[in-house]
């Protein structure tokens, strides 16, 4: 197979933000960061509030009270962020405060409403929804504050004393108040792999599978968790056997994407596939195809296949291989 380029930053890899962790604190209590002009983004179960094409952005006297709040740090023009991470009550009392601040603000009768991200309201919309909308540095603070935020909400008790866990350092630890141990922000590796046979006349075809939770139409790159004790090359051969029982040698780092779903770092490789001969496990995966870029251009085109968009890594992945004629 030819070889494919490195995946570029784009989508949910850009990156914006100087996380200047020596700032955050040691505690919980971010009362520094808010006195130096630090302003407020918000998150609830993986949806941000946008509004007028961007990330709406608060001020401290918004933040319900008991919400977990996370230093983001600043941007090149030394704004400071902090991620406010909302419970369901929390978000409950921002939405009527909202609706109250634009109930007595008569402009907004003047004003169109727009729609979702470029609503002149407040509204909430999916991270996934927004990758390729926001710039750099939104983009940045988004995947932090949703990433940082499904971590709090998963990791309240200590896993030594089942005691109520407490945030600290700026948001980035939980501490057990009973033994003093901390607890830090897990990222889950997964790799995320471009499976190409070429044949005796040098045809390329890729390998896509159709996950056994997925409707029949939709296909993507096979991928799996990086398991303990092993190498990432190691587990795309591992994974890749499991999911098809397809052996592939010679595999390739070729870049990474943070994927806040809740917790993964998904690393691309290319890998090749000596054979074309498969057998799909049937538990995680329901069908395997190989395709040919022609075959598989127009299987998108006619709709008979929905391929990744390239809001993820898999997608940019695919976009290359087909590009890379």
């Amino acid at each position: 197979m030819k070889s494919l380029p490195r995946v570029k930053p784009i989508s949910l890899a850009r990156h914006g933000i100087d996380r200047d962790y020596l700032t955050r604190g040691s505690d919980g209590d971010l009362s520094e960061v808010w006195a130096s002009g630090a302003v407020a983004v918000f998150e609830h179960r993986g949806s941000l509030l946008v509004a007028a094409g961007g990330l709406f952005l608060g001020d401290r006297e918004q933040v319900p009270e008991g919400q977990t709040e996370i230093y983001l740090g600043r941007d090149a023009a030394a704004t400071r962020y902090i991620g406010v991470s909302l419970d369901d009550a929390g978000r409950s009392h921002l939405d009527s405060a909202l609706e109250a601040s634009r109930a007595r603000d008569a402009s907004d009768l003047l004003t169109a409403p727009g729609d979702g991200l470029d609503s002149s309201e407040p509204v909430w919309l999916p991270l996934r929804q927004l990758a390729e909308s926001l710039d750099d540095v939104q983009v940045s603070l988004a995947c932090e504050v949703v990433g940082v935020g499904n971590w709090h909400r998963a990791h309240q008790y200590s896993p030594r004393t089942g005691t109520p866990t407490e945030p600290a350092l700026g948001g980035w630890v939980r501490r057990d108040p009973e033994t003093g141990s901390e607890h830090f922000p897990r990222t889950d590796p997964a790799v995320i792999v471009v499976i190409v046979n070429t044949d005796d006349d040098g045809v390329e075809r890729v390998l896509l599978g159709n996950n056994a939770a997925w409707e029949a139409d939709r296909y993507s790159l096979l991928a799996g968790f990086v398991e303990p004790g092993e190498t990432l090359e190691r587990a795309v051969i591992r994974e890749i056997w499991e999911e098809a029982h397809l052996e592939v040698t010679d595999p390739q780092y070729l870049g990474s994407q943070p994927w806040p779903f809740p917790c993964s770092l998904m690393l691309g490789f290319s890998a090749e596939a000596p054979s074309r001969e498969f057998a799909a496990d049937r538990t995680e995966i329901a069908t395997l195809r190989w395709f040919t870029r022609e075959e598989l251009r127009d299987a998108i085109a006619a709709k008979t296949v929905r391929a990744p968009s390239t809001v993820s890594i898999a997608g940019q992945l695919l976009h290359s291989w087909l590009d890379n004629a």
